[in-house]
């Protein structure tokens, strides 16, 4: 094995942290490991999950949409995979790299409640699609080759209710001897000598002249059994940015992605208008510095991922979005900004005042220091009188809401409630203050469970 990149092979006998088979050598005892389940590699991509890049399940996404197709309102690469899936028919897609061929598969594929299991034919070899190879004798002393399951396929034989979309990625820069291997699977739906009625296979891959030297013609056989070649088309804009807008709904407002839609021919393809714009947009906003930079910068970035033969117009197009974007983050990082000194607020608070409060919140009234009780309710309690040194009504504001946010409830949502439980009233004779911390504190029943600090919530 001479390749630079690792079969599934090599990083088996190796060894990895998640649960996989050690398969011993001839002659020596197997150590006893636990199988890797889907739970095990499940939502983690194929260069965290161990199997050196080789294969993913359920790749995490920002895209959850799990609604059903409405066919009056798809573009046609998206329309053809549906039909495809609906009829349970296999198929290969050819197709310009960055025209969302992965991304739409995967996507119409869940909407049609498959499993997405992906295997990366460009960094695969035979033996990851073959098995681990074993010499065994028989019963007449005459040796002969068994292969034992991959990881992969183990997770495949462990889950027969589950239907799995069996996607093959970069099938045309497989090697020969991978194709050789993958041949049984997409012919026969037979892994390691096992037919499974769980899987459909598909494939995906890109154009020779996108890939020079590194090209594979699908061979007869295989071109048969997926029915022929879905050749993607590309430059369809509108279902690509279909597909982005329910993938970035709850992190784009509608004003930054009609501006990207309206520009998007400016650029290659949807990918880079994805991550390096999209993307760069998410993560720039998080920056305590992107205050700091202005129009111009933003469009610099841009020239640099743009056509370079832009006309005039899209020139002046180009420099449109880029304003669009410098105010998009700005608002961004103006909110987070707000959430920032809320944050600060809450922290400033006196731990056994906030304590306090919540607990009057929650009871209904608060006690001074004379055992006086004070009715507390959502509408009175930002007219308390409030001891300056101790508390701000901005202060008060915020841990409210961080209470709120973790659940606590007021037990009175009105005046009148906590009148009838004779409670006094606290305008002109109660302040909030450092005072009322020592009197909740002694008063705390021990059986009760106890309660969290504005300590504690801070550190969560």
């Amino acid at each position: 094995m001479d390749k630079e990149i690792k079969s599934l092979y090599q990083f088996i006998n190796e060894g990895r942290p998640k649960g996989s088979k050690n398969k011993p050598k001839n002659g020596e005892e197997s150590e006893s490991q636990e199988n890797v389940t889907l739970d095990d590699v499940k939502g983690e991509t194929a260069e965290e999950n161990g199997s050196e890049g080789v294969y993913d399940v359920e790749p995490p996404t920002d895209d959850e949409v799990a609604e059903g197709i409405d066919f009056q309102n798809i573009g046609k690469n998206k329309k053809r995979i549906a039909m495809r899936l609906s009829g349970h028919k296999p198929f290969f897609v050819q197709g310009e790299a960055g025209w969302g061929k992965t991304s739409i598969i995967t996507d119409v594929a869940h909407r049609f409640g498959y499993t997405v299991m992906t295997v990366y034919l460009d960094k695969a070899e035979a033996v990851d699609l073959q098995g681990m190879p074993s010499i065994n004798r028989n019963n007449k002393n005459r040796n002969y080759v068994e292969y034992s399951p991959m990881p992969w396929m183990e997770i495949l034989f462990d889950n027969p209710k589950t239907k799995f979309l069996l996607f093959f990625d970069e099938m045309n820069q497989a090697q020969p001897d991978v194709m050789n291997a993958l041949m049984p699977i997409i012919l026969k739906n037979v892994i390691c000598g096992r037919k499974l009625n769980n899987i459909l296979c598909c494939g995906a891959g890109n154009f020779e002249e996108e890939n020079r030297g590194g090209i594979s013609k699908l061979s007869a056989p295989l071109e048969s059994r997926f029915g022929g070649v879905i050749v993607w088309q590309s430059g369809d804009w509108a279902d690509a940015f279909r597909h982005l807008k329910a993938k970035y709904k709850d992190q784009l407002d509608d004003q930054i992605f009609t501006k990207l839609e309206n520009s998007g021919i400016l650029f290659k393809n949807p990918r880079d208008v994805e991550s390096f714009i999209i993307d760069y947009m998410l993560n720039i906003k998080k920056d305590q510095y992107a205050g700091n930079y202005d129009a111009e910068d933003y469009l610099e970035e841009l020239k640099q991922i743009a056509k370079h033969d832009l006309s005039r117009t899209g020139q002046d197009q180009l420099a449109e979005l880029a304003d669009e974007i410098c105010m998009f983050v700005n608002r961004k990082v103006k909110n987070n900004a707000k959430e920032e000194k809320k944050k600060k607020n809450r922290m400033m608070l006196d731990p056994d005042l906030a304590e306090a409060i919540k607990q009057g919140i929650e009871d209904g009234y608060m006690e001074d220091e004379n055992g006086n009780h004070y009715g507390v309710s959502r509408e009175n309690i930002m007219k308390l009188d409030l001891d300056p040194k101790m508390i701000t009504a901005q202060m008060l504001e915020s841990y409210i809401d961080m209470l709120e946010t973790d659940g606590v409830k007021f037990k009175y949502e009105t005046d009148d409630e906590w009148r009838k439980q004779g409670f006094k009233d606290p305008k002109n004779e109660f302040v909030l203050s450092k005072n009322i911390k020592k009197h909740m504190t002694k008063k705390s029943d021990s059986n009760k469970p106890s309660r969290k600090s504005l300590r504690d919530y801070t550190k969560e």
